[in-house]
């Protein structure tokens, strides 16, 4: 005990001061460390749990990425597939627009002949009858002086009948 003297240690005071130090030790462990371990041990849970959720976060993530670039995809191709039809709907409009019209130029041209060749008609009948006039008029004139009338008559009828059976 001598050694504790010469270091100033009374023996009381030091044993004191270990029953103090398991006393605080005690209730420390009583009522804080169990607690602040409790506190702790559900903050490793929630910290865990989080990086569960991150995970599973991340999974979703990549998982919707996938789906978004297939997404993207279809569109494309969706729209790649409209356009190629659309262009050949184009086309075929196009095509028939231009038969239509071909077919409407057709029968312009052939209703604008059918209407000449009328006029034709027309026109060759109508000359055909001026120049029986003349001819009339024509044998008249020649005839008119050798005959008598009622044979001029008689003569310029029957001309006059066999032209226009020839002409009709």
């Amino acid at each position: 005990m001598e050694i504790l003297k010469e270091f100033g240690i009374q023996p009381t005071l030091l044993l004191a001061q270990i029953v103090n130090f398991l006393i605080i030790l005690f209730v420390l462990k009583k009522f804080f460390y169990k607690p602040i371990i409790k506190v702790l041990d559900a903050r490793k849970k929630r910290i865990e749990v989080s990086l569960n959720n991150a995970d599973l976060i991340e999974e979703k993530l990549a998982k919707t990425e996938e789906k978004s670039k297939l997404i993207i995809q279809d569109a494309q191709t969706n729209a790649k597939n409209l356009i190629d039809d659309a262009k050949k709907e184009a086309e075929y409009v196009v095509e028939k627009s231009m038969l239509d019209a071909r077919q409407a130029a057709e029968k312009i041209l052939s209703d604008t002949k059918i209407q000449i060749e009328a006029q034709r008609l027309a026109m060759q009948k109508r000359l055909e009858a001026e120049t029986l006039d003349l001819v009339v008029l024509v044998v008249k004139k020649v005839i008119g002086r050798n005959l008598k009338p009622k044979e001029k008559q008689e003569l310029t009828s029957s001309a006059e009948r066999e032209i226009t059976k020839q002409i009709q």
